[in-house]
């Protein structure tokens, strides 16, 4: 019987660059984002795990410092419509 891994095994860099973490303070709720692109290329934690990277940040209130918790999500696009592609619809 094996036991299930207790890490997550996506690192970093194994996301698309398009995409932007939504870091949330798990004491005061604050909420700041950031690109996977930036952090690979400015922070250099690309190749960390998720749940480590999670766990080495904190809250970027200086007084509150508390724990974050990562929610992952990609920018939609709109698209543009022209009044002509609105006739046909």
């Amino acid at each position: 019987m094996s036991s299930p891994s207790w890490f997550c095994e996506t690192q970093l860099r194994d996301l698309p660059s398009g995409c932007r973490i939504m870091i949330t303070c798990d004491k005061c709720g604050g909420q700041r984002e950031e690109s996977v692109r930036q952090l690979v290329n400015e922070a250099r934690v690309g190749a960390m795990y998720l749940d480590l990277i999670e766990w080495a940040f904190s809250c970027a209130d200086f007084h509150c410092g508390g724990s974050v918790s990562f929610g992952i999500f990609t920018p939609v696009e709109v698209a543009k419509h022209t009044p002509a592609m609105l006739l046909r619809a």
